[in-house]
């Protein structure tokens, strides 16, 4: 009886898990797609075959989706790669949107000795879209093994950096030294309102006064 109650539990935890990841799947295919990038790869010949898809959602999260063999196609029109073939293989992600694409090199014999490797994009953007993209796979431990024998399968993860505009820094004020004693110059004190329009005010009083003069003779002369 404990045996069947524990492969009873086992079950109904493996329907529940599996029904919340059919979910979390599910919300993020309704979600809106501003780009979706192919994915190429020339691992297994000197051809770059299509093996996926990377869709970039608003919520700023990324989907991959793998693409079956019969459905996948090959991208033409890729300059020779500098990197040599049997040191490296190179990845390729094409947008949809705008046809860029960006190249990623990476070195074969991380690859060896695994059945299964996790490979990570990571793809920088800003609001007017992607504009880096960086890609990392396997173990540089697996370079000390053997060879890459067989193609392994890849367990790929896809993450969206976005790029946030820090904070403006506040500079401060060079400082005024004098040359004479190379020592920082003391600021001036603030000027009162006389100390500075002095120079106004002088001559309206003059020309008050002595206008009050003139006028006090003419009614003297007048008497």
């Amino acid at each position: 009886m404990r045996g069947v109650r524990a492969v009873v539990i086992l079950a109904f935890l493996s329907t529940f898990l599996s029904s919340i990841v059919a979910a979390e799947l599910a919300e993020q295919i309704t979600i809106p797609t501003t780009d979706t990038f192919d994915v190429f790869h020339n691992l297994e010949s000197r051809e770059f075959v299509q093996r996926g898809e990377i869709r970039v959602l608003q919520n700023e999260t990324a989907l991959y989706q793998t693409i079956a063999a019969k459905d996948s196609s090959k991208l033409v029109g890729v300059g020779e790669q500098a990197l040599s073939a049997d040191q490296y293989y190179t990845v390729v992600l094409r947008s949809q949107n705008s046809g860029a694409q960006y190249a990623l090199a990476a070195r074969r014999c991380r690859l060896n000795g695994e059945k299964k490797v996790d490979e990570t994009f990571v793809l920088h953007e800003t609001d007017s879209g992607v504009f880096r993209v960086d890609y990392d796979a396997g173990k540089g431990s697996n370079c000390l093994k053997g060879s890459l024998d067989d193609v392994p399968t890849f367990v790929t993860k896809a993450l969206i950096k976005r790029r946030v505009q820090g904070p403006t820094p506040q500079l401060a004020v060079a400082a005024s030294i004098d040359a004479s004693t190379g020592k920082e110059k003391v600021p001036e004190p603030e000027k009162g309102f006389l100390a500075k329009y002095w120079y106004y005010l002088v001559p309206l009083v003059l020309l008050l006064l002595l206008g009050g003069e003139e006028s006090q003779q003419e009614g003297n002369s007048r008497r």
